[in-house]
């Protein structure tokens, strides 16, 4: 009788042992459907940054100070001054160093807000070193469409506007007397806006638009006196 009991509590003890064993087994298998996993990953975004006459635009867009005229000699006109008939240009270098991806440039010209010399016109420009000046037809206001393709070799762009003060008497909106003037009170000044667009398709787009200057009208001719009558 002894010797059953044994048996029963072995057999007991055995069965105990193997109901541990499957429960481990259990809860192993289903830790490994409940198993997570996490991760973060950092993707290298592409830079926008443009440097325009070596001021960064993005902190500070304001680069009037950076836009020096440069007027042509004449003996008759005052060293760095304008001038009814002054002719002269100014720079601006937009460098895409650092931009990653491809993007248009517009440009836009005009006299600036306080400017009360409304004969200050824009003649043409030029891009870098390229001799061809482009005629701007001497007009107040002008537009520049440009295409940069991010696998340009070049990333730097200068651009040199020419300007003159138009004493042409066919095509001018001032006369002696409003040169007069300006010379006392007068404020010649132009504004230069740039917007920079992400071109997503990489298509170009180089395009050119001027204003039309206004010509003042012709005064009308006197008419002939009459033939004194015989």
């Amino acid at each position: 009788m002894l010797k059953i009991l044994k048996k029963r509590q072995f057999k007991l003890l055995l069965a105990c042992i193997s109901l541990l064993v499957l429960l481990d087994l259990i809860q192993d298998t289903y830790a490994k459907y409940v198993s997570s996993a996490s991760a973060e990953g950092d993707f290298s975004i592409a830079s926008w940054a443009f440097v325009v006459n070596q001021q960064d635009v993005l902190a500070n867009s304001d680069f009037s100070n950076t836009i020096t005229p440069t007027f042509d000699v004449n003996s008759n006109i005052a060293s760095g001054v304008i001038a009814p008939t002054s002719t002269g240009y100014f720079d601006i270098t937009i460098d895409a160093t650092d931009v990653g991806v491809s993007y248009d440039e517009v440009i836009t010209l005009s006299n600036g807000e306080d400017n009360t010399v409304t004969d200050l016109v824009f003649t043409g420009y030029k891009i870098n070193n390229d001799n061809n000046i482009t005629s701007l037809n001497n007009v107040n206001t002008a537009t520049i469409s440009r295409t940069h393709l991010l696998t340009d070799q070049n990333r730097v762009t200068t651009y040199r506007f020419y300007i003159m003060w138009n004493d042409n008497s066919l095509t001018e909106t001032m006369d002696n007397e409003d040169d007069t003037e300006a010379s006392q009170d007068g404020v010649a000044s132009v504004a230069v806006n740039i917007n920079f667009i992400q071109n997503a398709t990489g298509s170009i787009v180089t395009t050119t638009t001027a204003a039309v200057t206004p010509t003042p009208d012709p005064e009308p001719e006197p008419e002939p006196d009459p033939e004194p009558e015989p």
